[in-house]
């Protein structure tokens, strides 16, 4: 890590190493609690200003069953330079903060401030994180999720419109936000990366002349493909050989990749593999209820392609109405066999919904 004296710039004011550590224990140990957001930020700052090597870190579960990990500080150092030499950041340029600093997309933004010396704008995370007293940005990190909400309204969309570059992760971008997009100035990438790569390896342009359907990898970053027909990435300069993703992937010659899916997703249907991941991308913004395409147990084809949506109105009306959306979408095997109704999803702690893991082998 490096040796250079430590300042982070909040709102135009610059503030040093010793300043951050006397304001964060200073309100964690009184009586005034800040409000959760604020704390985990400032727990954070303190991890990375302490004299230990690595930062603790849960994984997403990308590469396996979530677990604790530590990372390297030297390495996620090096990442947010790649990060802002990429998108030719400069000290002074204004970011924003709108993500759970629990999570390596929010803690990145943080190192890519303090590295760069960006001028970082922290704001509490919310669906909709539009923000009236922020100036006009240079770049900012949101959800596909949040996004969508700020272009519901003009608000929002004024806001989206002041930033010149955003970055998009945590999920994939529906099909109806990438055509909302195309016709504005900002530049968006659509990123990919995971907490064992701290943050992105590779980006995709979602819109612009040099827009792409394919992600290509950062410098330094070599990808391959294993006998399972998952990514595996190997990153010398982050201290990554070999990590062996679940993502199934069409690579490009070129050098770019596809997600097809989640190898542990994959539904296999009466021998025919399917990618709920691609149908649920062809459905985005055309059904109107939360939703993902999964499973149950059939004596025939040992699994039969279900449509799963979180609501309560499960009358005759509503399932002709999305079985209309599925049959308009979609075409052959893809069509879900059967739709299945639910008052409530399980959702982790980032919002992501649970699927429903079925007991019958594959």
């Amino acid at each position: 890590m490096s040796k250079e004296k430590k300042i982070l710039r909040l709102n135009m004011q610059a503030f040093d190493e010793a300043w951050h550590l006397k304001y964060a224990y200073t309100h964690l140990k009184d009586n005034w609690s800040p409000a959760p957001w604020k704390k985990e930020l400032m727990y954070f700052v303190i991890d990375w200003l302490s004299q230990s090597a690595t930062i603790a870190a849960e994984t997403s579960g990308s590469t396996g069953v979530p677990k604790k990990i530590k990372l390297s500080k030297e390495f996620m150092e090096v990442s947010a330079r790649a990060t802002l030499d990429y998108f030719g950041l400069l000290a002074g340029d204004k970011a924003l903060l709108c993500l759970p600093a629990k999570y390596i997309a929010a803690k990145m933004m943080v190192v890519r401030a303090f590295v760069g010396k960006l001028d970082l704008y922290c704001i509490p995370p919310s669906l909709n994180p539009a923000s009236e007293w922020t100036p006009p940005l240079d770049f900012a990190a949101f959800t596909p999720a949040q996004l969508s909400e700020l272009l519901k309204t003009e608000k929002g969309l004024s806001f989206v419109k002041s930033i010149k570059k955003i970055i998009l992760g945590g999920g994939i971008v529906p099909a109806v936000l990438e055509s909302k997009v195309q016709t504005l100035d900002t530049q968006i990438w659509h990123t990919y990366g995971m907490t064992e790569t701290m943050s992105h390896i590779a980006l995709r342009k979602v819109n612009g002349n040099d827009k792409s359907g394919f992600f290509y990898p950062m410098p330094g970053v070599q990808l391959a493909k294993n006998d399972s027909g998952c990514l595996t990435i190997t990153a010398p300069n982050l201290g990554i050989f070999g990590l062996e993703t679940n993502d199934l992937v069409e690579m490009q010659q070129g050098g770019g990749f596809k997600i097809i899916g989640r190898k542990d997703n994959v539904v296999n249907s009466g021998g025919v593999k399917l990618f709920p991941e691609q149908i649920e991308q062809k459905l985005s913004g055309f059904i109107e209820d939360p939703f993902y395409v999964g499973s149950l147990p059939d004596e025939q084809l040992g699994e039969k392609l279900t449509l799963f949506v979180e609501s309560e109105d499960a009358g005759e009306s509503r399932q002709e109405q999305i079985r209309k959306v599925l049959n308009e979408r979609l075409s052959g095997l893809e069509i879900p066999r059967a739709i299945v109704f639910e008052k409530s999803f399980s959702r982790t702690e980032s919002g992501k919904i649970i699927r429903k893991k079925q007991s019958m082998n594959r």
